[in-house]
C-alpha cells in the first residue's frame, strides 16, 4: 500500500492539503504558540504542537481519516488545518478547521471546508459531516448555513456535554 492510499493529497484551485509531517512543525508551532490560537487550545509549547503533530498522523492510522494541513498552491505557505476529526467516545466525526488570521477573509476557509468534505465523501464514505459550533460564533454559523449545512440536534460529547451542531449536505447532492 502507497502512502498517497493512507494520506490522500487534496487539491482545490488555490489550496493543497496533505497530512501533516515533521517539515510543518515550524509553522504549525508558530499558530499555537502565539495567541491567534487562544480559541483552539493555544498559546501552547512547542513541545504540545509536536505531541499535536504525533496525534493527529496516528488519528489517520486509527481511525482512517484525519485532519489536513492547509497549504497556498502558488507557494506552499501553510494557511491553516482542515479535516475531520473522531476523539475517543465522540460518536461521529466531526468537520474542523482552522484557518490562520492572516488569511481569512479571502474565502479559504470555505474553500477548504468544501475541498475536504468532497474528499471525505470521496476517500472515507463520510457524506453529511457535522460541524460543532458555538453560538457565539456567528461568522462560522453564517459560514456553514452558506454551504448548506442545517442545524441539528446538539451532539452529545463525553466528559463535555451537549454541543449545537451543524450537518453538511451531501456535496454531490447539489
Amino acid at each position: 500500500m502507497k502512502k498517497s492510499d493512507l494520506f490522500p493529497t487534496v487539491e482545490t484551485e488555490r489550496l493543497r492539503m496533505h497530512v501533516a509531517t515533521i517539515a510543518d512543525l515550524d509553522e504549525l508551532d508558530e499558530y499555537f504558540s502565539s495567541e491567534e490560537s487562544r480559541f483552539v487550545g493555544g498559546p501552547r509549547p512547542r513541545l504540545e504542537s509536536w505531541d499535536a503533530l504525533c496525534s493527529g498522523v496516528g488519528h489517520w492510522i486509527i481511525r482512517g481519516f484525519g485532519l489536513w494541513i492547509v497549504t497556498s498552491r502558488d507557494d506552499g505557505t501553510q494557511v491553516g488545518i482542515v479535516g475531520l476529526s473522531q476523539p475517543d467516545g465522540w460518536p461521529e466525526p466531526e468537520l474542523i478547521w482552522v484557518i490562520y488570521d492572516q488569511f481569512s477573509g479571502q474565502g479559504i476557509a470555505t474553500e477548504a471546508v468544501l475541498g475536504a468534505r468532497k474528499a471525505a465523501a470521496k476517500h472515507f464514505g463520510i457524506k453529511t459531516p457535522v460541524s460543532l459550533l458555538r453560538p457565539e460564533h456567528k461568522p462560522l454559523i453564517r459560514m456553514v448555513e452558506r454551504m448548506g449545512a442545517e442545524r441539528v440536534q446538539d451532539v452529545e460529547l463525553p466528559d463535555i456535554g451537549p454541543i449545537p451542531a451543524w450537518r453538511f449536505p451531501d456535496p454531490e447532492a447539489g
